[in-house]
C-alpha cells in the first residue's frame, strides 16, 4: 500500500512540474503586431495571422498601398505583396516604440523608415 501512495505522489509531482513548465513558457505576442506610422505618411499594420497592409510614400510624394504576407526570422523580414509583384527582404529592429526598416518599392527606390507604434 505504501508503494502505491509513493507512485501517486510521484505522478502528482511530475504533472505539477509539467504544468509549471508550460505556464512559464507561455507564448508572448510579437512586439511587431499592431499599426506603425510616421510623419511622412508611411503606415504599416502587422497581424498575428502573418498578413500585413501598408501605405508607403516615395521621395516624390506619391504613395502606394501594399498588402500581403510577411515572415520573420530573427532580425530579417520578408514581405511578399499579393496586390503587386513585389517581394521585399529587409532587416528590421524595434527599439522602444520605434520600428526601423527599409522598404524597396517597385521602381527599386529604397525608403528608410522610422515608424512609431500607434495602436496594438
Amino acid at each position: 500500500m505504501k508503494r502505491v501512495k509513493n507512485n501517486k505522489a510521484l505522478v502528482f509531482l511530475a504533472v505539477g512540474t509539467v504544468c509549471l513548465f508550460c505556464a512559464a513558457c507561455s507564448v508572448q505576442p510579437s512586439p511587431l503586431y499592431g499599426t506603425w506610422s510616421d510623419n511622412r505618411g508611411n503606415t504599416f499594420s502587422f497581424y498575428e495571422d502573418g498578413t500585413f497592409n501598408s501605405k508607403v510614400t516615395a521621395a516624390g510624394g506619391s504613395s502606394s498601398n501594399y498588402e500581403g504576407n510577411y515572415s520573420v526570422l530573427l532580425n530579417a523580414m520578408t514581405l511578399s505583396c499579393t496586390n503587386v509583384e513585389l517581394r521585399v527582404v529587409t532587416e528590421w529592429d524595434i527599439r522602444g516604440n520605434m520600428l526601423y526598416l527599409d522598404w524597396i518599392n517597385e521602381g527599386g527606390e529604397a525608403v528608410s523608415m522610422t515608424l512609431y507604434k500607434v495602436s496594438d
